[in-house]
């Protein structure tokens, strides 16, 4: 496919190219809005050209009216503004199954097919983070544990059971070192593994006779969803779920890539490592196993508070976190902790805080099933009614999915956004702080690779950017 020379293409129906926009089926409606803003036009120079009343003595003058003389030109500026942009974004879109939802504060400004169902990809985490928030609160922690049939007896123990609490960030050092030196993930703050080892050692263990067993029974054992595209497991697009994950649940995590078979029996090999490390003795295999009733806790991890939790998910776009905080809220709301009843609770949370969800079908958490839809009336609804949301947005040039999106351009450290991308699905949901602050949802579906789709978020985000256009007055 022909490119031009910054790197954009050219040649695809329905995207603006050198400023030039097609004719929509809406072009009679703005005729008609153009003929509106010429009557406007013709009234304010009637206003601005009569005689103005001498100033009478008395007290301070009223605020300005509305639609006082000198506000006029700028109201019309900005009715023009919209006019442009809205002939803007039709012609970006062409031909394209998609829909954009833009506001200033609580007035829409753009408003195409928002209750279109379309194809999330992973903005569809943004409605996973506010079902997650909204039922464990931001101060909620995840806790891993580690318990024994009993405290140690002259530093010995039988068998230990590492249970898991669904904490998708518990990780070795290693894994930590290799989390930091990514630029999308450097913000994230691991939940350490080493601390439970730390404390069992001092706690007084010495030996552990009867090895450690991973308990990972809160949640279902299904690791995958499995209407996933294969290759979404091959590619490791998203490691094994399960209440017990160590380091996303790879083995591996550098290339080649390995994932555990069982996550609990993998996590539990990496503690009777870190406890061999600082020369407790381990004995026994690691392997997967649930502890008796009666069994006592020996020490204890908790993850950072949920809201940075869920800050790191949408921000690095994480789908193993999605995936994992999805059956949590599947647990706490249907005690079941598993995918399908994760997601039904989040359409359901999602309707408790009043949000739009009609053609909102959700197969997973973190917008991996192609099946999943979402409209722009939801995305552009959660953004603007749930407090906090912006915080989890990676921003432009700066961190996340858009650490290196816009780098060196007038929109770096402009834009807080949640992307998507899937082959033939793009969408992008935040805020842009341009002429205006304006928050918007773009989803859109058709033949384009997740290159051009990326392509197509940045042209949308500039459009907004410049909204509405060089105003009177400003010498721009």
């Amino acid at each position: 496919m022909p490119r031009s020379a910054d790197g954009d293409w050219a040649g695809r129906a329905g995207f603006a190219q050198h400023g030039r926009v097609r004719p929509q089926p809406g072009a009679l409606s703005r005729r008609l809005q153009g003929a509106a803003l010429a009557a406007l036009a013709l009234g304010s120079a009637w206003l601005a050209l009569r005689p103005e009343p001498a100033p009478a003595a008395g007290p301070d003058p009223a605020p300005v009216a509305l639609w006082s003389p000198g506000r006029v030109p700028a109201l019309l500026a900005e009715a023009q503004g919209t006019v442009e942009l809205e002939e803007a974004v039709d012609g970006l879109l062409g031909d394209l199954s998609a829909c954009v939802v833009v506001h200033e504060d609580d007035r829409a400004v753009v408003r195409r097919r928002p209750e279109l169902p379309l194809t999330p990809a992973s903005t569809q985490k943004l409605l996973v983070a506010a079902a997650a928030l909204s039922v464990l609160g931001p101060d909620f922690r995840f806790e891993t544990k580690v318990l024994s049939e009993g405290p140690p007896r002259d530093g010995v123990v039988g068998t230990l059971w590492l249970v898991g609490s669904g904490d998708p960030h518990l990780a070795t050092p290693e894994y930590t070192a290799f989390l930091s030196e990514r630029l999308r993930s450097r913000d994230r703050r691991v939940t350490p593994l080493a601390a439970l080892a730390d404390d069992l050692v001092s706690a007084g263990v010495r030996t552990v006779r009867g090895g450690i067993q991973g308990d990972d029974s809160r949640y279902s054992r299904t690791r995958i969803v499995p209407t996933w595209k294969p290759n979404y497991i091959t590619d490791h697009e998203v490691g094994p779920l399960g209440a017990l994950l160590v380091d996303s649940g790879f083995p591996a995590f550098t290339f080649p890539q390995t994932r555990a078979a069982d996550p609990a029996a993998h996590a539990a090999d990496e503690l009777a490592g870190l406890l061999t490390a600082r020369g407790v003795a381990v004995t026994g295999p690691a392997r997967a196993g649930v502890p008796p009733e009666r069994a006592v806790v020996l020490a204890t991890v908790r993850s950072a508070p949920f809201s940075e939790v869920v800050a790191a998910m949408v921000r690095e776009s994480d789908n193993t976190a999605a995936e994992l905080i999805l059956r949590e809220v599947g647990r706490q709301e249907r005690d079941d902790g598993s995918t399908p009843a994760g997601a039904a609770a989040v359409v359901a949370e999602l309707e408790t805080l009043g949000l739009p969800t009609d053609g909102v079908r959700l197969g997973d958490g973190s917008g991996l099933e192609v099946t999943n839809t979402v409209t722009c009336a939801v995305l552009a609804g959660v953004l603007r009614q749930v407090e906090g949301l912006r915080a989890t947005l990676a921003v432009a040039g700066r961190s996340g999915t858009l650490a290196r999106r816009l780098v060196d351009t007038s929109l770096e450290g402009k834009l807080a956004a949640k992307t998507g991308s899937l082959r033939g699905v793009t969408g992008l949901a935040g805020f842009v702080d341009g002429r205006r602050q304006l928050s918007f949802a773009l989803l859109a579906a058709g033949g384009f690779s997740e290159a051009e789709g990326r392509i197509l978020q940045d042209r949308l985000v500039a459009l907004l950017a410049d909204y509405p256009g060089p105003q009177p007055g400003t010498g721009e």
